[in-house]
């Protein structure tokens, strides 16, 4: 009951978020789901360069079950907020494949409702993890659709001398002109308690 209480407040949150900027928060993270019951917190801040423009997000992320991970995004944009949920699921896993693979799926507001579909693939290296994919996020606008198709590509580093502190670094590169406002870079880490 919890679960869904707090899955019911998070989509509410997401369709009653006020007038939000143009920005996007990319993958963020190589491909492998967090364990159940593992909890992450993220701070990524977002160098929007087609925009020459700066933006913070603020993330989390909850291991729902083996292979399911719940993420929650805040942005901060001068006086705006960027704000998204979305579900990932794992469908292949290093070492029992040769890459990571995870598909994902949610709701974003962007000024409008929008959704965020992609495809994440990654390569673990100790302590390195490669990863890359393609980010669909069509924005619903008045009587038109965007239909913005980013390839993320990026670097989780997992510290060794710590297991709770991964640094990440992440480039988002538009593949159509739909998404050209999107282009961005990423620096920041995660923490897992």
């Amino acid at each position: 009951m919890k679960k869904q209480l707090t899955i019911f407040t998070l989509l509410l949150s997401i369709m009653m978020a006020p007038s939000l900027t143009k920005a996007q928060d990319g993958f963020f993270s190589d491909a492998r789901t967090l364990g159940k019951g593992t909890t992450a917190l993220s701070i990524q801040p977002v160098f929007l360069t087609e925009q020459e423009d700066f933006m913070l997000i603020f993330r989390g992320a909850y291991g729902i079950q083996t292979g399911l991970t719940g993420h929650a995004k805040l942005g901060v944009f001068e006086d705006e907020i960027y704000f998204g949920g979305h579900i990932e699921g794992n469908i292949a896993s290093e070492p029992n494949a040769g890459l990571s693979v995870a598909v994902l799926g949610g709701l974003y507001t962007y000024g409008e409702l929008g959704l965020k579909t992609g495809i994440n693939v990654s390569k673990y290296l100790d302590p390195i993890s490669i990863y890359t994919g393609v980010n669909y996020q069509p924005l619903f606008l008045d009587g038109t659709t965007l239909h913005s198709v980013l390839v993320p590509v990026g670097l989780d580093i997992h510290l060794r001398n710590t297991e709770k502190v991964d640094l990440i670094f992440e480039a988002d590169i538009p593949v159509n002109d739909d998404a050209q406002f999107l282009q961005a870079l990423s620096l920041g880490a995660r923490f897992y308690l």
